[in-house]
């Protein structure tokens, strides 16, 4: 019989199976098979005017980035806290490395926000506002509730897909709540892009299509807040 020296000595083929296969999934990216995901896209929300807040008080703001892979599903990821925030108007308004912005006590009126990050092909910026107002007051800038769906526009090939985020904007504050499984999902052309009920999009064939997320708010008094998102659906061979 022969001896086994060294480590073969204390270690089984199993164990040693093991760790090859450990050394395999280091070396190859895990069951991701070596795929690098590239931020392509990037949405803020509460969208332009949807959020109004008094003096003094806070409205938090999300940063939503598209992250695209040649043919594969494209993501769609919270990087709030990876962008860097700005506020134009400093005097209106302050806003931390989240996205929580904080209203003057001195000034009224309207600023934007700013997020910004670099992205595959250069930087990226996108931007809502923000009005500060002396006190709660609705205004045709300030909504009582609305429905965006994230990104608003996408390109995708066929047999790619993509699942958006219907997102809700409550109050003049611009409070937000990821609405994607409980609002209603339609596709304008299924022979280009159909969708499920979770929002699911696949891309069936070459065209334009508009997907619709639909909803109600909860004291049902409120009318149905819709909007729509065009994606293109390339054919591979075009």
């Amino acid at each position: 019989m022969k001896k086994l020296h060294g480590f073969s000595a204390l270690v089984s083929p199993r164990v040693l199976l093991g760790v090859g296969l450990v050394l395999a999934t280091s070396l190859f990216g895990g069951t991701g098979c070596g795929l690098s995901y590239s931020l392509t896209g990037l949405y803020l929300e509460p969208a332009t005017g949807s959020t109004c807040i008094p003096q003094g008080a806070t409205a938090q703001f999300t940063a939503y980035g598209t992250y695209t892979e040649g043919n594969h599903s494209v993501r769609i990821e919270d990087i709030s806290d990876q962008v860097q925030w700005t506020v134009p108007l400093p005097e209106l308004a302050s806003i931390t490395t989240s996205g929580l912005a904080t209203s003057s006590d001195n000034y009224i009126g309207t600023t934007p926000i700013v997020a910004t990050i670099q992205g595959e092909f250069g930087v990226l910026s996108s931007s809502s506002s923000l009005q500060v107002s002396q006190s709660y007051v609705a205004t045709s800038v300030a909504k009582h509730f609305s429905l965006h769906i994230v990104p608003e526009n996408q390109s995708l090939t066929v047999g790619q897909t993509l699942q958006p985020l219907a997102i809700g904007t409550y109050g003049l504050n611009g409070s937000t709540t990821n609405l994607s499984r409980q609002v209603t999902w339609q596709s304008s052309d299924a022979k280009v892009a159909t969708v499920d009920s979770s929002g699911l999009i696949t891309a069936v064939g070459p065209g334009d299509a508009t997907i619709t997320a639909q909803t109600r708010a909860s004291d049902g008094e409120i009318a149905t807040a819709t909007q729509t998102v065009h994606f293109t659906a390339v054919g591979q061979d075009r």
